[in-house]
């Protein structure tokens, strides 16, 4: 058995979603969603309920009031948000130990992916759910890396500190002839999501290639300052330093309001921490 046919293999024997996140996922592209089942469904996973409503307090949404029920939730903060809580909830939790990698440190950087995404997308007139959830899973093909072959996924991870998306793709392709974006895809085409956050997963890392989704641009911004803030760069440095097409895709072309957006989307990272 090679690689790729291994990996398909172990794919099919990763964990699934709860049911409920599986179905609010393969629903968010469809603007007929009937909101008092979706609350019903939540609520019958308690844990998954629970989370929901303690992220939709936080001060990210700045509610007026105490929001109490998941029915609250919908009508307060929308349908949008409480759809991303409850694929964000899922899918933290759903790995729970994977050999080599630090999983808190793994999806504070996903979540912080995830909400600078979104509010690119927002800015852009683009829909503000798909950028999220893609964002979020962007990398999520690194974790059966992990869990397959550990040993390689940590020679991966090390050879790829401080380096690019674009790099890492390559080296895991060098080292397992597979690599996290096509993996990625996968996981997520067996969670049931849509065929658009399949195509972000498949091309963000190289977000001009032919059959790329207009999300491509979005996420590979968003991984990027994500990753950025971690080195503890300033919003000027990472201004400095995008990708000049990336900015060109996105309009981006005000020197002094990029530095201000990147300076804004620093809060999320506190947001993200917070969640998990």
């Amino acid at each position: 058995m090679n690689v790729i046919d291994n990996f398909l293999d172990q794919i099919n024997r990763m964990p699934m979603l709860p049911k409920v996140v599986q179905e609010v996922a393969a629903q968010l592209d469809n603007e007929d969603v009937d909101l008092k089942a979706l609350a019903a469904s939540i609520n019958h996973d308690q844990v998954l309920a629970a989370r929901v409503l303690r992220m939709s307090n936080s001060a990210y949404f700045g509610c007026s009031r105490s929001i109490k029920t998941v029915e609250d939730a919908v009508a307060l903060i929308g349908l949008e948000n409480v759809a991303t809580l409850v694929v964000a909830s899922g899918v933290t939790t759903t790995f729970t130990n994977v050999p080599g990698l630090n999983l808190q440190h793994f999806w504070v950087h996903s979540l912080v992916t995830a909400s600078i995404a979104r509010q690119i997308s927002r800015d852009s007139g683009l829909d503000a759910a798909t950028a999220y959830i893609a964002g979020l899973l962007h990398s999520v093909g690194q974790l059966p890396i992990h869990l397959v072959f550990p040993a390689a996924g940590a020679q991966v991870t090390e050879m790829c500190r401080g380096r690019s998306v674009l790099e890492r793709k390559a080296a895991e392709q060098s080292i397992l002839g597979i690599d996290h974006c096509q993996i990625g895809e996968m996981l997520a085409k067996m969670w049931n999501f849509p065929e658009e956050i399949l195509c972000v997963l498949r091309h963000y890392v190289e977000p001009f290639k032919a059959g790329a989704s207009e999300f491509a641009p979005v996420v590979y911004a968003a991984v990027y300052i994500a990753s950025e803030f971690e080195r503890e760069k300033t919003a000027a440095e990472i201004a400095a330093s995008l990708d000049a097409e990336v900015m060109q895709a996105l309009n981006w072309n005000d020197a002094d309001a990029l530095i201000e957006r990147i300076e804004h989307y620093r809060i999320f990272v506190h947001e993200a921490q917070s969640y998990l």
